[in-house]
This record gives structure tokens, C-alpha cells and sequence, in this order.
């Protein structure tokens, strides 16, 4: 998916990825880094990369200002399965007293939203 010059398509991308979380979601699941990556057809995307983060949080943070809860919450590290720092910034710099607690409780959210709405 790329445009004249060969500029990726970032908001494709976006979608993109989007539909993989909400699918991981649905099926109350969550996807590494290297799972999404690896799954991202529009471009290639490394799961180190500080561009997937940056793409991560603006998916979380639109989908917060839509109302709807925090999809990359689905998106984990292989080695800890949580999600990486950016995950905790995605609503600002606020405090969070337990990181894990903050994230499943996230987590437990976007699932129950998935089973009860469609893409």
C-alpha cells in the first residue's frame, strides 16, 4: 500500500493493524509485537521499532477520544506479556501506582467492548 514516491499509507497501516487488535480482541486474546508486526501486510514494521510505538499510541489515543477503550492493550512483549512503556503513556502522564493492575483492568475492558460491538 504504498502511494506515488513510495510513501507508505500510514493511515492504511493504522487500519490495518486496528483490525488485528479488534480481531485478537473478539477472540479475547492478546498479540505480541512480533505477532502484529509479522501480520501488518502495508508495511513492514519491526516490533522494536519506536515507529510501532508511536503508531500504537496514536491508535490508542484516537480510539479513547472516540469513547471506546485503549485496543492496543492487547498488544504484548513476548518476554513479560504486557505491553511495552508507550502503553502507559497513551493517557497522558498520569500516575500509575500499579502498572499491571492499570493494564489488565485496560485489558479486560477492550475485551468486553469487543464482544459487544462490531468493527
Amino acid at each position: 500500500m504504498k502511494r506515488a514516491g513510495g510513501a507508505v499509507k500510514w493511515d492504511a497501516v493504522r487500519a490495518e493493524m486496528r483490525e488485528l487488535m479488534i480481531g485478537a480482541a473478539q477472540m479475547r486474546r492478546t498479540l505480541t509485537y512480533a505477532e502484529l508486526c509479522a501480520a501488518v501486510r502495508s508495511a513492514h514494521l519491526h516490533y522494536h521499532s519506536p515507529l510501532l510505538t508511536r503508531l500504537l499510541v496514536q491508535i490508542g489515543t484516537a480510539e479513547a477520544g472516540d469513547g471506546r477503550p485503549i485496543l492496543p492493550a492487547v498488544v504484548v512483549t513476548k518476554q513479560t506479556g504486557m505491553p511495552g512503556m508507550g502503553f502507559f503513556k497513551i493517557e497522558g502522564e498520569v500516575q500509575i501506582a500499579d502498572p499491571e493492575a492499570y493494564w489488565r483492568d485496560a485489558l479486560e475492558q477492550v475485551y468486553t467492548y469487543w464482544s459487544e460491538h462490531e468493527i
